[in-house]
């Protein structure tokens, strides 16, 4: 079941994404940003407990970033990835009002967005992203993350 995160589940988001951010394939993010982010973040929930999640990252009304989409090994191939994408999608339109919402992501796997409906495109389409974040990242210089967008009316 998909449903919004609580503060509550930042421990287990962190334990979801630790795998992703030992490979380095994802920055590492602390609890407690994990926590003040649980508003802008869907997971999807079983008896076992969260088996994905993704996040929003707004840098403007129009503009949102889909962030740390992660699924579980265990649970990968089910379809949760795009469930959980278009719940995002989904929240971000219910959070902003503003149209039409530009929705991105900075990602390695970008076959999997285009089933999203993503088209992929350059970094320097998000110029915001670029100023706020990866000039800040380790990996600034050295990036190989593809980036895809969709535009929703």
């Amino acid at each position: 079941m998909i449903r919004d995160a609580e503060k509550d589940d930042a421990a287990e988001i962190a334990a979801l994404l630790k795998p992703y951010v030992d490979k380095k394939i994802l920055l590492h993010r602390s609890l407690e940003e994990i926590r003040e982010n649980a508003a802008q973040t869907v997971v999807f929930a079983e008896s076992g407990g969260i088996l994905g999640t993704a996040s929003l990252v707004f840098f403007s009304p129009t503009l949102c970033e889909i962030r740390a989409l992660v699924i579980a090994e265990s649970a990968q191939g089910r379809g949760i990835g795009k469930d959980l994408v278009l719940a995002a999608e989904a929240k971000a339109l219910g959070l902003q009002n503003a149209r039409p919402m530009r929705f991105f992501a900075l990602t390695y796997t970008a076959e999997f967005f285009e089933r999203c409906g993503y088209e992929r495109t350059t970094k320097d389409q998000f110029p915001e992203k670029i100023y706020e974040v990866c000039n800040f990242c380790l990996r600034k210089d050295d990036c190989h993350e593809i980036a895809v967008q969709k535009q929703v009316s």
